[in-house]
């Protein structure tokens, strides 16, 4: 800027000081050509062509320019330090469960549907309307009555939720401002790699944290009880997501599974269902501690593929309100390290299942085998009978023989999976966390390995077994059973060859029918599972069932004696 322009603006009076020559809204245009450069010539042109002196209308902009810029500087400068010294906040990251907890809940309130910056989200996944119930939309039924998915989907409204930026919201006569923003993820050593991550701040009038806290606890206790008939699955987070830390994520979550849908004798689920509830209760750690044993609770589901071990899991996590972690030890990329820190990072109460366990590939190393050897001295000392003798070394050739196949398959792949002696350091080793459930499923029990079902390690075995008469009773009437459906009253629905016999199906006729469809089937034949799978597809028709069960359990049999795996009858 030419200060010697502004000298310009002003001349002397007679006394010899000095007065302004023009007003704030007249600047002259010495003043207006240092800020300006060619104004002079521009008005001139403007005044010669147009006869209008732009000098004032310059002056006001240039003036409101001022005004706005430094009062945006002071604005600024003043909600910072209010911010610093005034407010406080907290704030949640993307990784944390609570993050999308309050996602949610800002969503549902009234800031989020008069905002005008927000960010529409598909709900793909969800199959319940709002209310929890299934839609019955009739438009999206044709006139051959077949359901169109993608024209029921399609009238599932998106959710609206905040965008990035500042919002402000009034929650139980407070002020809170929430923010949403996006910062570089920093690489670690278990997650090298960068990316964006979302971050949310919660922000109060006041010196102290208190009411934001107050805050997260009526939103966590809005989640949950959202969720009350929810089952949480996760599982480890990807080796990208930081799997070396011990992350975990959400998958998914399903509604709880009832106790009474499981396929089991009920003295046996009784039985489990009053361990679980007896480990799980608030004096038991201290119980535990005061009599120096391991607080850990382990169960092993075994029986025939089919007879519900999986939902057993499911419903136990559906009673007692807990998440299910779910490990695949057949994971090319998951070590041992991995595997302790997941085990390590557990949250108090969980459960944690790994599913056919008998299948996992594991593998006894060198020490194993060693602690092996150790044991069968101690045997070889206590008796020593020539036959014992002869025994033993049969064993120990099989053994060698084992353990160099072993070696000549794997080579340096056995270092990468995850042994036998790795999974029971993680499951009982001198860090493991405590509070956990631990569920393991098999197939084939007997392929197991002694250390891993030793007492300490596996607390309960509970046996599963093919479909009992009673079992297969309760499945029929569970299938066709209408107390829970909010659906039109069920009728027998089989009026192909009995048109007379379309009725409505109340309990009793139910049971008879139920009583009918049992006789059917053999006891310890068909796993409950397959019982099922042959009901779907008559779920509206109990009638066509029970007519049709022993076409279908004799194409079954006579297709397991040719070991055939397609049957012909559905």
């Amino acid at each position: 800027m030419d200060f010697s322009k502004l000298q310009r603006a002003f001349k002397p009076s007679e006394n010899g000081t000095q007065i302004q020559t023009t007003n704030l809204t007249n600047l002259p245009s010495n003043i207006l050509e240092a800020f300006i450069p060619g104004y002079s010539l521009i008005s001139k042109v403007i005044l010669d062509t147009f006869g209008f002196d732009v000098g004032i209308v310059v002056s006001v902009g240039l003036i409101a320019f001022a005004l706005l810029t430094s009062t945006t500087f002071l604005w600024t400068k003043a909600s910072r330090l209010f911010q610093e010294y005034l407010m406080s906040s907290v704030f949640v990251d993307d990784g944390d469960d609570l993050f999308d907890g309050v996602i949610q809940w800002i969503a549902e309130q009234r800031m989020a549907k008069v905002s005008r910056s927000v960010k529409a989200v598909t709900r793909m996944g969800t199959i319940f309307g709002d209310n929890g119930d299934e839609s019955d939309d009739e438009e999206a039924v044709d006139a051959n009555g077949i359901f169109n998915f993608g024209k029921w989907a399609a009238k599932l409204p998106p959710r609206y939720e905040p965008y990035f930026g500042s919002h402000r919201f009034w929650h139980a006569g407070r002020l809170y401002v929430f923010a949403r923003s996006k910062r570089e993820r920093q690489p670690s050593i278990w997650s090298p790699n960068r990316g964006d991550e979302e971050l949310i701040e919660l922000r109060c009038i006041g010196r102290s944290t208190k009411p934001i806290k107050n805050l997260l606890n009526h939103i966590k206790t809005w989640s949950l009880e959202k969720e009350k008939a929810m089952t949480v699955i996760r599982r480890p987070a990807g080796k990208d997501r930081g799997r070396g830390a011990g992350s975990w994520d959400r998958v998914s979550s399903r509604p709880s599974r009832p106790m009474e849908t499981v396929s089991l004798d009920p003295e046996q689920k009784r039985k489990v269902v009053e361990d679980i509830n007896e480990y799980l209760h608030p004096s038991s750690p201290r119980w535990y501690a005061t009599r120096g044993i391991p607080y850990r609770r382990g169960y092993l589901f075994h029986g025939p593929p089919g007879t519900g071990k999986t939902s057993l899991s499911f419903a136990l996590a559906g009673i007692f309100g807990l998440d299910i972690f779910c490990i695949s030890l057949l994971e090319p990329t998951l070590t041992e390290s991995d595997l302790n820190r997941l085990f390590n990072n557990l949250p108090r109460r969980c459960i944690v299942l790994l599913e056919d366990i008998d299948t996992a590939g594991l593998v006894r190393d060198e020490k194993s085998d060693k602690k092996d050897d150790a044991a069968d001295g101690d045997d070889r000392r206590r008796g020593g009978s020539k036959t014992s003798g002869q025994d033993f070394n049969m064993a120990e050739l099989t053994k060698a023989i084992k353990t160099a196949n072993r070696k000549d398959k794997q080579g340096d792949e056995a270092k990468q999976g995850v042994s036998l002696s790795g999974l029971l350091n993680a499951i009982d080793g001198v860090a493991t966390h405590e509070g956990r459930v631990l569920v393991m499923t098999t197939n084939h029990p007997e392929k197991l390995d002694d250390a891993l079902i030793r007492p300490g390690r596996v607390d309960m075995q509970v046996e599963f077994t093919l479909a009992t008469r009673d079992q297969v009773r309760d499945i029929f009437i569970r299938m066709y059973s209408n107390e829970n459906d909010k659906l039109k009253p069920l009728t027998n629905g089989y009026n192909r060859s009995h048109p007379a016999m379309v009725q409505p199906l109340d309990a009793a006729r139910l049971r008879k029918l139920a009583d009918s469809f049992a006789q059917e089937i053999p006891e310890g034949t068909f796993s409950p599972a397959e019982i099922q799978g042959f009901l779907l597809t008559r779920k509206k028709e109990p009638l066509r069932a029970v007519d049709e069960v022993q076409e279908w359990r004799d194409a079954v049999i006579a297709a397991r004696e040719r070991k055939a795996k397609v049957v012909s009858v559905q």
